[in-house]
């Protein structure tokens, strides 16, 4: 089968989760005997590391609204039509250029992936609007759901990362019946294996350490919620037997320094900066706790799920894809609330066995997540469009 992916960059160096997992996908896909190609749009950002098992065409669009987007996407998909026996596209991107493709003809079955909310959709935590913007959103939202949605239902196929981001798309007119869920791929047993992760190494670490190192990641934002973390520190009687490790940058990260020295906390609290994968394994691996503070409720996480692969307990808001994500593998605190996260916290901090069981939870979680599993359940459905010639 012939398969092309079609993204936005391949960058290794300083891209996130989202391209962690285009990039397992293609290589499951082609470690599965398939032949597979990544299209990428905005290649001068791509950092490409290695031999890929998969071919890469760079294309750059330069695109400066949406609706141009839109129309180059649906040229880059019909440019790659004939080398591709199926498409998976990333939906947040290029879901109207996907959707008018089919309904212009496009022969192509298409898979269409969302791991995130549409930017029409209001998050009012993170946006002040005023009149005029707020007036602009709804109207784009009324048009993407009156006259979008028609559109995109034409392609083949949807995948969404959690159940909960399903049941949101669901909502605003999606078809449930030709929908699936597969996780944000992760090369978790390499992961595993290659920092020795196992049964033994886990109780080694977990067995009384001197201090209880707890490890959080990800770019300083408001709503990432890393000062929970702190307030809930401060509020530890035993303060000073844990340190907090807090990894990323961003523009929380001033008022994140402040609060930490307001509270007298610059001792138990380090800020380790923006650092590269390994380095940031390597902290997985000191670490005894990792907490995941706030997302939104229907998000994953790659990051989580390499922190069940490297072993550790792990502690996230209650209710959503998080806890989803992780169960077996965690505690859930109450969303937002810094004393039941501190909690939770003393609990795990008190005692080795809940932290070893949690750890060891972890690991057959992440076994069950490892990308190699789950291409296989994105080949089955590729495979099923194909031999079925499935129209819409």
């Amino acid at each position: 089968m012939r398969i092309g992916l079609i993204t936005t960059k391949l960058n290794f160096k300083t891209g996130g989760g989202s391209v962690t997992d285009l990039h397992l996908k293609a290589r499951g896909l082609a470690e599965l005997g398939h032949e597979v190609f990544v299209v990428t749009t905005r290649s001068p950002l791509n950092s490409i590391e290695g031999q890929l098992p998969y071919r890469v065409f760079e294309e750059n669009i330069s695109a400066g609204n949406f609706v141009r987007l839109q129309y180059e996407a649906y040229r880059v998909i019909k440019k790659y039509e004939d080398q591709a026996d199926v498409f998976y596209i990333d939906g947040n991107n290029f879901l109207y250029g996907g959707g008018f493709y089919k309904l212009l003809g496009g022969k192509t079955p298409i898979l269409v992936f969302f791991n995130m909310k549409l930017n029409c959709w209001h998050d009012p935590e993170t946006r002040v609007e005023n009149f005029f913007s707020r007036a602009k959103r709804r109207l784009r939202f009324f048009l993407e759901h009156r006259l979008g949605v028609p559109i995109v239902n034409r392609m083949e196929f949807f995948i969404y990362n959690t159940p909960m981001l399903a049941d949101v798309y669901y909502g605003f007119g999606h078809p449930k019946g030709r929908s699936g869920i597969i996780e944000d791929m992760v090369n978790t047993l390499e992961i595993a294996k290659g920092s020795n992760i196992n049964l033994d190494s886990i109780k080694s670490r977990q067995a009384d350490p001197k201090e209880i190192v707890i490890y959080c990641s990800g770019r300083l934002l408001k709503e990432k919620g890393f000062d929970l973390v702190i307030q809930a520190v401060n509020s530890i009687k035993e303060k000073d037997k844990y340190r907090v490790i807090i990894g990323g940058n961003g523009p929380d990260e001033e008022r994140l320094r402040k609060m930490t020295k307001d509270l007298n906390l610059e001792k138990n609290i380090h800020f380790a900066g923006w650092i590269e994968k390994e380095k940031m394994h390597e902290n997985f691996s000191r670490a005894h706790i990792f907490v995941f503070p706030r997302w939104w409720p229907e998000y994953g996480s790659v990051v989580l799920t390499e922190a069940m692969a490297l072993g550790l307990p792990c502690i996230v808001p209650a209710g959503g894809a998080l806890a989803w994500l992780s169960k077996g593998a965690s505690l859930s605190f109450e969303v937002d609330n810094y004393k039941d996260l501190a909690n939770k916290i003393e609990g795990l901090g008190v005692d080795a066995d809940p932290r070893i069981r949690l750890a060891t939870g972890g690991i057959k979680k992440a076994e069950e997540l490892d990308y190699k599993n789950l291409a296989s359940s994105l080949e089955k459905i590729m495979l099923g469009l194909v031999e079925s010639g499935w129209k819409n």
